[in-house]
């Protein structure tokens, strides 16, 4: 825009079309933040091409979440104080040194590559020279601080912001000096500055303190006070500003801005937008617009003309199978899916689950990974992860302290056509945190079942002060010679123990431990055969899930929920006609008195008197009336009351409960006493003004103008 424009449209035309320039966008977003409290301001002034064209591809994707640094642990001083010393260098200090001098010669080669490398991307990367530099017309919105304003905490120095794309800027930022050139004005609702300021270094130089009107020219000598460098009460005691008013604005014409919740929730004209930046495509969508509840998508390039993809992002919301996220890798074609808290199978991500897998592999020969929320599970399954040749399952909090097994396939597959992971389980390994309550040489370790091998081995956990650990080695006998009763042979296993002072074991109690651990391998194999099901059924699941998507809709959301619609507008026509109902129809004081009259259509002013001297006497009467009545009440309570306190005079001994049950009916009359005392003089105090309201009702009721007539 090399121009400013002929005509601006107002913020309710420009929501209505969804369309506009920058000076209209900004226009409607000054708006909408002062209305929520902001010292926002349009602002007219200059922007590079890139700015002023909404160009974003030479700009980095802000859409994309930074990777989070790794957190260094710093050892204690209790560590560094008790550390070993090293042992000593004997290496050569010469042949140290060349080895230094070689390693730093080839990283200053790596380092001055990068940097030329860096510097041809910079080339390659930097724009065109533009010949109109520092004459494109633009318009942004500019919030300033102010120090006795509810945003004071929030707005701390002076920030723009991009209404055509929503992104903020810090105007002391040098990358700001070049997207903005330089400021002609500054406008909001009080007034109209013009910048006298210089613009060679961009906006970064720019003071933005409009008391200074060396720097800021404004339009209108009636700003506020604010403005203006002047103390409140300075400003108060200034009557000379209503005296310099030269220029008097009209009324605004522009209606209210309003936003239906269907428009605020649509966002982006029909829905749907598309932003390009540097190697990234950014789709982002309302809800429920898309079928499958995307918001947002994007997608990595490799290369700067969006031909190869690399990476993408997507952005879910309102799914009924509570994935929020997930993240497709072309190159490798792996996909991770991230869910939310609140599924059936307790699936999550980082803070949810994550599920991994393959594209274009086949479920029994892919890649797949879980992870679940463990405090959801009743086994304490964290993380399983699935591959052709073996099964890892991670455990956290159980009672048996189990949080680790691998089982280990062969290549061999059963000839079975039902179930789909009918693999052969070659080794089973399993571990144990440490059971304090049982000595170490008895607490396993690490258990492995050896199908293949038709051995179970276990590892116990180490002695306080021992370099070895307590085997045991058992020989599965074969499933012919156990029959109703295991057959124990003391030849079927052996062991060591690092305490040459420990008794040998007993043959029961080593006949036990095998008995107990081929029941234990039988629930393990059970316990594998079930992990693979549920694998199994999740796929199979996420298949379904994924060829037909659905959405849940909100109790709360009115313009998709038919049920909670029709509530709300039900309960919305019963509090109006509730409220129809309670307004008080105007009374019509003379309608008794003309009815005796017959209802004449005009009075004469005999009648016009007779009728107002009839009125005022009865509403006399009534008044006198009520308060004869309201009397008669207070009397009355006063008269109860004095009994009460006779009564009680006269009898000389009261339990403790006949007491207080006196002192609370005495607590309840003098509190009614007093009010009817209230309530009688305020219905003096109020007398007098009705009758003086009624007077005045009836001089302008047209109904009696024949009294009032000059003749």
């Amino acid at each position: 825009m090399l121009k400013s424009p002929d005509r601006l449209c107002s913020p309710t035309w420009v929501l209505h079309r969804q369309k506009g320039n920058s000076f209209e966008f900004s226009t409607v977003l000054t708006s909408l933040l002062l209305g929520q409290g902001y010292n926002a301001y349009v602002v007219s002034g200059y922007a590079s091409r890139e700015q002023v064209s909404y160009n974003c591809t030479r700009k980095v994707c802000p859409y994309l979440q930074k990777p989070e640094e790794p957190k260094h642990e710093v050892a204690s001083e209790e560590t560094q104080r008790y550390r070993l010393k090293p042992p000593p260098d004997i290496r050569s200090k010469f042949l140290l040194e060349m080895e230094a001098r070689e390693r730093k010669k080839l990283e200053d080669d790596l380092k001055r590559q990068e940097e030329e490398r860096d510097k041809m991307i910079q080339e390659l990367e930097c724009p065109p020279p533009d010949k109109y530099w520092g004459y494109r017309i633009h318009s942004w919105v500019v919030i300033l601080p102010v120090e006795n304003s509810e945003r004071k905490d929030e707005i701390l120095e002076p920030i723009f912001i991009e209404s055509t794309l929503g992104e903020y800027y810090y105007s002391a930022d040098n990358k700001t000096s070049n997207l903005y050139l330089g400021v002609e004005s500054i406008w909001n609702d009080q007034n109209y500055w013009v910048n006298m300021q210089i613009c060679t270094d961009g906006c970064a130089s720019i003071d933005w303190d409009l008391t200074k009107p060396k720097l800021w020219e404004h339009l209108l000598p009636g700003e506020p006070w604010t403005t203006r460098g002047v103390e409140e009460e300075d400003a108060e005691r200034d009557l000379n500003i209503q005296m310099d008013k030269h220029l008097d604005m009209p009324a605004s014409w522009v209606e209210k801005i309003s936003l239906s919740s269907v428009a605020f929730e649509r966002r982006y004209p029909g829905g749907s937008k598309t932003i390009f930046y540097k190697k990234a495509k950014v789709e982002l969508y309302a809800p429920y617009v898309q079928r499958d509840g995307l918001i947002q998508k994007i997608t990595l390039f490799e290369d700067y003309e969006y031909m190869i993809p690399t990476t993408i992002y997507e952005t879910f919301a309102n799914r009924t199978d509570y994935r929020v996220k997930t993240v497709k890798n072309l190159d490798t074609e792996s996909v991770i899916d991230y869910y939310k808290r609140g599924r059936p199978d307790a699936c999550k991500v980082n803070i949810c689950t994550e599920h991994r897998y393959f594209l274009s592999d086949a479920v029994e020969d892919s890649e797949t990974s879980l992870d679940f929320y463990d405090i959801v599970r009743l086994d304490g399954l964290t993380r399983i992860e699935i591959h052709p040749s073996y099964l890892v399952q991670h455990f956290v909090n159980r009672k048996d302290r189990l949080y680790y097994r691998y089982v280990q396939y062969t290549s061999e597959k059963t000839t079975s056509l039902i179930e789909e992971y009918s693999r052969i389980v070659w080794k089973i390994t399993e571990k144990y945190q440490r059971n304090e309550s049982i000595p170490a040489s008895k607490d396993v370790c690490i258990r492995e079942f050896a199908v293949g091998d038709n051995e179970i081995r276990l590892k116990y956990h180490y002695e306080s002060g021992k370099g070895t650990r307590a085997t045991r080695t058992f020989v599965k006998p074969l499933p012919s010679d156990r029959g109703e009763r295991l057959t124990f042979n003391p030849d079927m296993t052996s062991g060591y123990n690092p305490d040459p002072m420990a008794p040998p074991e007993k043959s029961l109690m080593l006949y036990y431990e095998l008995e107990k651990q081929l029941k234990e391998e039988e629930v393990c194999r059970t316990l594998i055969a079930i992990a693979e099901d549920e694998v199994k059924a999740f796929l199979k699941g996420r298949s379904f899930e994924y060829s037909l998507p659905s959405l849940s809709v909100s109790l709360f959301d009115r313009n998709r929920n038919d049920e909670a619609k029709a509530g709300m507008f039900a309960r919305e026509e019963i509090l109006r006609a509730q409220s129809k109902r309670e307004v008080v129809k105007e009374m019509d004081y003379l309608g008794p008195y003309l009815a005796s009259l017959g209802n004449p259509v005009y009075l004469s002013r005999t009648e016009a008197l007779q009728v107002q001297e009839q009125c005022l006497t009865d509403f006399k009467q009534k008044l006198i009336d009520r308060a004869n009545c309201i009397l008669e009440t207070f009397e009355k309570s006063k008269e109860e009351l004095m009994q009460k306190q006779a009564r009680h005079a006269q009898e000389r001994e009261l339990s403790r409960e006949d007491e207080e049950s006196f002192q609370s009916e005495m607590n309840d009359a003098i509190f009614n006493l007093h009010t009817v005392e209230m309530q009688l003089n305020r219905y003096r105090e109020l007398a007098t003004d009705r009758y003086r309201t009624l007077l005045v009702n009836l001089q302008r009721d047209p109904r009696l103008s024949a009294i009032y007539r000059s003749f």
